[in-house]
């Protein structure tokens, strides 16, 4: 009896251990995942779909990723691969990719080379690079430096993490994965850039003292410049827009629009295309000065019923910024809260603009007044600042350490900063009135400009040039990943009952398969020895 409840039990474990080896086959060969997330973070977005359904000539993708990678980097190669999976599924049999280890890829000659290690003056490390090497520079996948702990030592290796995308004779490039968080919507934005016939054009209106491209604008320029065709109109020396602009900017002008200049804004706007008016009351310095602006532009936005009134916004509920300050001998540097960058924890939740966006500074912003939606046009307030905010009128005091009491936040109250107007707009100096205008107003520009530009404020630009040129898909793509995935919210009782599931549940069900297997088994024996 004992012989046969050994027998039994090696049977019960042997039939265990199958199930599992059966699942893990079935899982190898497979490729399936199930998101929880409340906002469907880890699906493939609708314009990545769409773009996917799109592809009329295959995209090919070649992922250069060193095995073996030590954390944080370990899981982004499996990140890559998961989602590459999806976007082949999904493809129609257009999108295909290569996984390539490019230590794999050396010949003997390469590993030759990689033992000639010399010294150059300095005593530095240096050795001839291989052709795997070269290639990846010629496509513009930059190395990393990794330590790694190899036979009980720290050494420091070349990793790669990169992406290289080919679609006919044009090439892009994700030169480094370090974060797997905006992967998807750099990789779907490429694929567009790469594949779509004709790209929409950007314009910055220049001319007018305003923040420059190659410096104040530089990152902005360069993240837009990776979805759109860039460029700059000066309408002080060409009194049109050309029609090839899908969409245009105006940030931070300093000095007044003429009457003839402010006609051409309202004529691009009456042609059905996108603009955004970023207009300040002042500019400051890396010392804090101030200089006051006067853009001349209140009579044609009063015109859409919207007011930059002056003052600027000053929130309790802010950023911390670093100041340095000289204590004797000692050179200090500390955090302090500087109301005039407000953050408000919540942006507008459903406008497609700012849906999902979080962490945002708005510095030196001027409060907005907006005048109510009508039959004809939608106002949406995008941004306010919270309730516990009040407006310092001029002259400014920008002082970071000076001592912030209740008489300087008079008058509390949220303000509205950003506003988004959409209808039928009136037309400017009797020019003919926007039947489906888009427009973006701001009372201020500073939260684009390099200083500010923080991962939710690159998302927030990129989201109003989406917005502006109708590619809104894209914009719940990008927003995805600036913040906590957490699971879809599904009450107590059933939070309860997926936590059980997860510990006794899914055990229970492969011993319940094993002891099937070995039963169904058990019967067949004794049909056979009858």
């Amino acid at each position: 009896m004992s012989q046969k409840k050994t027998i039994d039990r090696t049977m019960l474990v042997a039939g265990v251990v199958g199930s599992l080896v059966l699942l893990y086959v079935i899982g190898v060969k497979l490729f399936g995942r199930l998101d929880l997330t409340a906002d469907r973070q880890f699906t493939l977005g609708q314009a990545t779909r769409d773009t996917l359904d799109g592809l009329k000539d295959p995209v090919t993708v070649r992922a250069y990723f060193s095995a073996d990678l030590p954390p944080p980097y370990s899981t982004n190669a499996r990140y890559v691969k998961d989602l590459l999976d999806e976007y082949y599924a999904k493809a129609h049999g257009n999108f295909r990719y290569e996984f390539i280890d490019p230590a794999a890829e050396e010949s003997d000659a390469d590993k030759e080379k990689k033992k000639d290690v010399k010294r150059d003056i300095f005593g530095r490390p240096v050795r001839e690079a291989t052709a795997i090497e070269r290639e990846l520079q010629a496509l513009g996948i930059p190395s990393l430096e990794v330590r790694v702990n190899e036979a009980d030592k720290l050494e420091v290796k070349r990793a790669y993490m990169g992406l290289a995308i080919q679609f006919g004779d044009k090439k892009e490039v994700i030169p480094l994965v370090k974060e797997t968080s905006g992967l998807e919507y750099d990789l779907t934005t490429l694929l567009r850039k790469l594949t779509r016939t004709k790209t929409p054009k950007v314009a910055l209106v220049g001319g007018h003292e305003g923040p420059g491209t190659d410096k104040d604008l530089a990152r902005a320029w360069q993240l837009l410049g990776q979805a759109y065709t860039t460029t700059q109109v000066d309408l002080t020396t060409q009194p049109e827009i050309p029609a090839d602009v899908d969409a245009l900017l105006v940030v931070g002008p300093k000095t007044p629009f003429s009457d003839a200049e402010k006609r051409a804004l309202g004529k691009f706007v009456a042609s059905g295309k996108g603009a955004a008016f970023l207009v300040d009351a002042i500019r400051t310095d890396s010392t804090l000065q101030v200089t006051e602006m006067s853009p001349g532009l209140g009579d044609l936005l009063a015109a859409w019923g919207v007011t930059v009134k002056p003052g600027l916004v000053l929130d309790q509920q802010c950023a911390t910024i670093n100041v340095a300050q000289q204590r004797g001998a000692m050179r200090i540097t500390q955090s302090i809260p500087y109301p005039f960058i407000p953050m408000p924890r919540s942006l507008d939740p459903h406008h497609p603009l700012t849906r999902g966006l979080g962490s945002v500074g708005f510095p030196f912003m001027s409060p907005l007044e907006v005048a109510a939606s009508d039959g004809n046009v939608k106002r949406d307030v995008l941004v306010r600042s919270s309730p516990r905010s009040a407006v310092q009128e001029p002259p400014y005091n920008l002082d970071p350490l000076q001592r912030w009491t209740q008489d300087s936040f008079k008058d509390q109250g949220a303000k509205d900063l950003i506003v988004t107007l959409s209808g039928q707009l009136p037309g400017f100096a009797g020019g003919a009135p926007a039947q489906n205008a888009r427009v973006l107003v701001a009372g201020g520009s500073a939260f684009m400009t390099d200083p500010f530009l923080t991962p939710g404020n690159e998302a927030l630009v990129m989201n109003l040039v989406d917005w502006l040129v109708l590619d809104e898909a894209m914009l719940s793509v990008r927003s995805r990943g600036l913040g906590a995935a957490p699971l879809a919210d599904v009450g107590e009782g059933a939070r309860a009952t997926v936590k059980y599931l997860n510990i006794v549940g899914v055990p229970a069900l492969l011993v319940a398969f094993g002891l099937v297997r070995w039963r169904l088994r058990e019967k067949r024996r004794t049909e056979v020895s009858v």
